[in-house]
């Protein structure tokens, strides 16, 4: 009877998640002054008015905690799977110089961002622990690679809090505004996609972001945070090296290189299957002659395309709800400051790689 009570309860944050998705779509094929385009629809798109929706309900309603673990679903369940059938967009044919391209920015842009913050660490007299979990949260993944090297390095919750906490608020920062920059520089989609997915934190953020251009950017901006994400294995095995070698943290969590690895997350794995269907036709259209008056044509591909888009909406719907501005704001000002300063520099040095590659 308990389970079954669980199950239902369940269904309450993710129906929640489905209206806040659903009332997105909605604004985003009506025009909405002073925001309309040609074509009569909303420029911000399907993925950023969900999370902005969300955003609104969850900072203006105090919603009942029996929303909580559909809402918690909607984002750690729905988001890999959202991102696994987003790979049916992808057609390596297509964009195999940006994925090479992608790759080499992506290796620079980890090994600048935590050489970044290794100096700003010292610079602002952060706490060693406080400045690694800022430098990979801001050079891989956001909260994911702070909660993944924490117990690495033997991190205090209220460092972890702090990292999640700022590396969010400046990604919700630079989702939001990023769009606007790119257009005042006239970034083509290939350009605008790359400079996401090399600048912003967390994976939600670059996708709403990147499609707020267009689907071109989106899917660019996915494969470069992607391939960024693919780093935290590595990167986190070197810090776990460099800790177990340091008086300070000599009872360091000490994993195996298999566990290191162990660290990609499976939704990548996917995504680059999903890819590779779709690169080499095994998501063909199938078409049923019946009934004769009306025959049925699908495409394994489409179908997959707006379950991404389905999937993605939700749990952008999801991370609106979960993100508190009350609790962002409590954000330690010194830690703020130093991961301000280092995505600021590479932003702009992003921009500017963007611009070139245009």
């Amino acid at each position: 009877m308990e389970r079954g009570n669980n199950k239902y309860r369940l269904l309450y944050g993710i129906v929640l998640t489905a209206a806040i998705s659903f009332l997105a779509f909605t604004l985003s094929k009506a025009p909405v002054w002073p925001f309309t385009i040609e074509g009569g629809r909303h420029p911000l798109g399907l993925v950023i008015l969900s999370i902005l929706i969300g955003l609104a309900v969850g900072n203006s309603i105090r919603l009942p905690e029996f929303f909580d673990p559909g809402i918690k679903a909607s984002v750690t369940k729905l988001l890999p799977l959202g991102v696994i059938l987003l790979g049916a967009r992808l057609d390596f044919g297509d964009l195999l110089s940006v994925g090479i391209t992608g790759i080499l920015l992506s290796a620079c842009e980890v090994v600048f961002a935590l050489s970044l913050f290794f100096y700003l660490t010292k610079k602002f007299r952060l706490g060693r622990n406080q400045g690694l979990l800022l430098g990979v949260g801001t050079a891989i993944c956001g909260g994911t690679a702070i909660v993944a090297v924490a117990p690495i390095i033997k991190a205090k919750d209220n460092e972890v809090i702090i990292g999640v906490a700022t590396v969010t608020l400046l990604g919700l920062i630079g989702m939001l505004i990023m769009p606007v920059i790119g257009a005042v520089f006239n970034l083509d989609a290939r350009s605008f996609g790359i400079w996401t997915g090399l600048t912003i934190h967390q994976t939600p953020q670059v996708i709403a972001a990147g499609f707020a251009h267009s689907p071109e950017a989106g899917e660019t901006a996915t494969i470069i945070k992607l391939a960024r994400v693919c780093l935290l294995a590595p990167v986190a095995f070197l810090i776990g090296l460099y800790c177990q070698r340091s008086e300070r943290t000599s009872n360091s969590a000490r994993l195996t290189l298999w566990q290191y690895f162990g660290m990609i997350p499976i939704f990548v794995l996917g995504f680059l299957a999903m890819a590779f269907a779709r690169t080499f036709g095994f998501l063909p259209e199938v078409h049923l002659p019946w009934p004769e008056s009306n025959p049925i044509d699908f495409s394994l591909q489409s179908a997959s395309v707006t379950g991404a888009k389905v999937c993605l909406a939700m749990a952008m719907a999801g991370v609106g709800l979960e993100t508190h501005l009350a609790a962002l704001r409590k954000t330690s000002l010194k830690p703020f400051l130093t991961a301000a300063a280092g995505t600021l520099l590479i932003a702009i040095l992003g921009l500017a790689a963007a611009i070139l590659v245009q």
